[in-house]
């Protein structure tokens, strides 16, 4: 089948009656959901587990700035055979 042949099919398409007063059903259905209010145990779940993972974060952050293992990041750069220097061509 050539694509002009299916784009001719498209010129068939004719247009839709809406039904009255659909965009209103939408937009109450849309605004009911946003009416829900949120309860004060989520709102201060959702504070505490979030300053949780903060000091989590600023844990592990001070923990490994403080621990600096060069033998084990050295042993590693070995194994793989990584360059510490920045030439290109090794030259």
């Amino acid at each position: 089948m050539n694509i002009d042949n299916k784009l001719e099919k498209l010129k068939k398409i004719s247009r839709v009656d809406v039904p009255p007063f659909l965009f209103t059903r939408i937009k109450q259905r849309i605004d009911s959901i946003n009416d829900v209010p949120i309860s004060l145990k989520w709102k201060f779940a959702f504070g505490a587990s979030a300053i949780v993972l903060l000091a989590l974060d600023i844990g592990m952050l001070t923990n490994f700035s403080k621990k600096k293992n060069v033998q084990g990041l050295e042993q590693v750069v070995s194994s793989m055979q990584l360059s510490s220097s920045n030439d290109f061509y090794y030259e």
